[in-house]
């Protein structure tokens, strides 16, 4: 109990300062608990197991007192309820009565005018939302037709260097007209690709050679005529 009253905590967070052989009262001793008091589910303690708890006794004048004052209470309350409620329903009464077919009228004339106010402003940011969209999509057509001419110039491009490149390979074509000087000059470059490579970069030739070709073709040809 002395170490409780130096430290100034509950008794139950002290409850085991006593097994603690280092605890002084100047050292600092700290111990976590979940309940500041006795949980609920523990039985009562053994002094107090067969208490009975006096129960207040109250005299007859301080009970007639605090009748008086309870009913007192409600009576202020209900009447101050019923002040409310007809106050209330006086100024809905006074406000019927106000109320006329003018001031409708006129009431209608400033909403509208805030209606035709705000439909002004809403056309307004509308027409410059429209404006910006327009610019928006006229810029993206653009920008798509300066793509496809791109596109195109680059295909014609293509094209032409195809056809250049054509036209500088058909020197080389076999047409009607050279037909006969390209036989000729087949004829008599014949080109033997019966032949093979060894590894010390020897040609062994092939069986038959290019003049025997050419020969058996001369002979075929004449056979024919």
């Amino acid at each position: 109990m002395q170490a409780t009253k130096i430290i100034k905590v509950n008794a139950l967070t002290m409850g085991t300062s006593g097994l603690c052989e280092t605890f002084a009262p100047n050292s600092v001793y700290v111990q976590c608990i979940r309940w500041k008091r006795k949980p609920i589910w523990l039985p009562p303690a053994k002094s107090k197991m067969f208490r009975v708890p006096e129960r207040p006794v109250i005299s007859i004048e301080e009970k007639l007192e605090i009748q008086r004052l309870y009913n007192n209470y409600k009576t202020y309350m209900t009447s101050f309820r019923s002040y409310l409620i007809q106050a209330a329903e006086k100024n809905e009464a006074q406000c019927k009565q106000v109320t006329s077919e003018q001031t409708e009228e006129e009431d209608f004339k400033m909403c509208s005018a805030i209606n035709d106010q705000w439909n002004a402003e809403v056309a307004k940011n509308r027409e410059i939302r429209l404006a910006k969209m327009r610019e928006m999509k006229k810029e993206e057509i653009l920008e798509k037709l300066m793509q496809q001419e791109q596109f195109k110039e680059e295909q014609m491009k293509k094209l032409n260097e195809y056809v250049k490149q054509v036209k500088r390979e058909s020197v080389t074509f076999i047409t009607a007209e050279n037909i006969d000087s390209a036989i000729e000059e087949c004829l008599a470059n014949v080109v033997n690709h019966n032949r093979a490579l060894d590894s010390e970069g020897n040609w062994h030739e092939g069986k038959y050679s290019p003049v025997r070709s050419v020969e058996r073709t001369q002979k075929s040809t004449a056979v024919e005529q």
